[in-house]
């Protein structure tokens, strides 16, 4: 198992999807915080009391958001390349904080909003206001980020330290990530299902008669090959699936759909190309158990 460092970003904060899902955050919180810090502000004029005022507001949101987006996706892919520190993540998410605030200064400018500050005191005050508006929802999302990662490291330290799972009697399935570098251990029989999430894989799986879950930096075709022989195989482009946790299969309005003994009960849709696959994978192992029931 691999600590964290002071100088490890936590994996989530460079993940596209939980990246997307903080800017919703960040724009959602800053619309209510700026509903309420507008009053005590001379340098504010979001808001919808007046029509061009809730047009400019809107349209410096399609402006902003989409900013925000791009530079999430554009440090996601920089960090497949070379590995991103705390000290470049926050120099990242300064010249970020500059671009957010160059966007409402030129906003402002170009409306003539008709603040009460003259335009240099301005330029001097927007970027506090906007600092003061990014800052808290980023280390909202960096504490939950840093949380998850902690709670990820005390369930894999569970799982390296169950004696059961080592001592037992089916495959252990060693997991690495995109660097070859070894993560942790499984037994076939206490995985669920793996889910691809752009440059990871969310691998989902049994901890002491619960569903954890590890999130591990690495391509799902890699992924597969380290699989092949077991009965874990794709079952959707984002999607693989241990066929000895499917408890019910069937046709559900025109799909192919298969759902798992796990605690959520998760039903998945099986694509038309991997759906001979499966279907083969289930053949075997009902072809084993009866064969197991005979023997006995």
């Amino acid at each position: 198992m691999t600590k964290s460092t002071d100088n490890t970003v936590p994996k989530l904060m460079l993940q596209k999807r939980f990246l997307n899902q903080a800017v919703l955050f960040v724009a959602l919180f800053s619309m209510l915080f700026m509903a309420l810090y507008q009053p005590f502000s001379a340098t504010t004029w979001f808001g919808f009391s007046s029509w061009k005022q809730a047009g400019v507001t809107v349209l410096f949101y399609f402006v902003a958001v989409p900013t925000l987006i791009l530079s999430k996706h554009l440090i996601s892919n920089i960090s497949n390349r070379h590995t991103i520190t705390v000290k470049r993540f926050l120099w990242w998410h300064i010249a970020e904080f500059l671009v957010i605030a160059t966007e409402y200064y030129l906003f402002t400018v170009y409306f003539k909003l008709g603040l009460s500050r003259e335009l240099p005191q301005l330029l001097i005050r927007i970027p506090s206001c906007v600092a003061l508006i990014l800052a808290i929802p980023y280390s909202i999302v960096w504490f939950y980020a840093q949380y998850k990662a902690k709670k990820e490291e005390l369930e894999l330290f569970k799982v390296t330290h169950n004696r059961q799972t080592m001592e037992s009697d089916h495959r252990l399935i060693q997991f690495r990530d995109s660097q070859g570098k070894h993560k942790m251990s499984l037994s076939e029989e206490s995985i669920f299902y793996i889910e691809s999430q752009d440059n990871y894989v969310q691998i989902f799986y049994n901890l002491e008669g619960k569903m954890s879950s590890y999130l591990l930096r690495c391509s799902t075709q890699k992924i597969e090959e380290n699989l092949e022989g077991t009965p874990i195989v794709r079952c959707r482009r984002s999607f693989l699936v241990n066929t000895t946790k499917i408890v019910r299969y069937g046709k559900e309005k025109g799909h192919f759909t298969i759902t798992l003994d796990n605690p959520s009960g998760k039903t998945i849709t099986v694509t038309p190309a991997y759906y001979r696959t499966v279907l083969t994978q289930l053949d075997n192992r009902s072809r084993q158990n009866g064969q197991q029931a005979l023997n006995q």
